[in-house]
């Protein structure tokens, strides 16, 4: 099942030309994607399992199992409702730190070409990049060992 949103991504221009704020670099990291509604500061649904695939410092891509959590669609549930935002846990279990940033689906796909037949799901942050968050995300992915040769550190200096 695809969706309006399923395939675009603000990033993206024409056949392969992408114009994007910031680099974007490839990661393998289990999340947890929370749907939250702040208006009435409630949790919606329960935690969906999620790997990220690659970040920015304005966003990121996600892979997970199913793109609905309870009752809810993620991206629509976002996008019919701008109290709703979906909070990207990350948690650093040797240093026992919990690290949660606020998110709003920007797209959606549903990869069939896939065994497992999952949905990657684009994410921008609602928070500056210059955001505490931000910064200790990346220090922590930084402390990752790396998919591709020392880039996270090169992203965290930039940071």
């Amino acid at each position: 099942m695809q969706g309006m949103g399923a395939g675009f991504s603000p990033g993206r221009i024409g056949m392969g030309q992408e114009h994007r704020r910031a680099r974007r670099f490839n990661v393998s990291m289990a999340v947890t994607l929370i749907l939250r509604d702040t208006k009435n500061r409630l949790i919606l649904a329960d935690p969906l399992p999620g790997t990220l695939l690659d970040i920015s410092l304005y966003g990121a891509r996600l892979s997970v199992p199913h793109i609905r959590t309870g009752r809810y669609h993620l991206f629509y549930a976002c996008n019919d409702d701008s109290a709703k935002v979906i909070l990207l846990e990350v948690i650093d279990k040797h240093e026992g730190d919990r690290l949660v940033l606020p998110a709003h689906p920007v797209w959606f796909d549903h990869i069939l070409s896939s065994p497992s037949k999952h949905f990657e799901l684009g994410l921008e942050f609602l928070i500056h990049p210059e955001d505490p968050n931000i910064t200790k995300l990346h220090a922590f992915l930084a402390s990752q060992p790396p998919l591709a040769g020392g880039w996270l550190k090169r992203l965290f200096r930039l940071a």
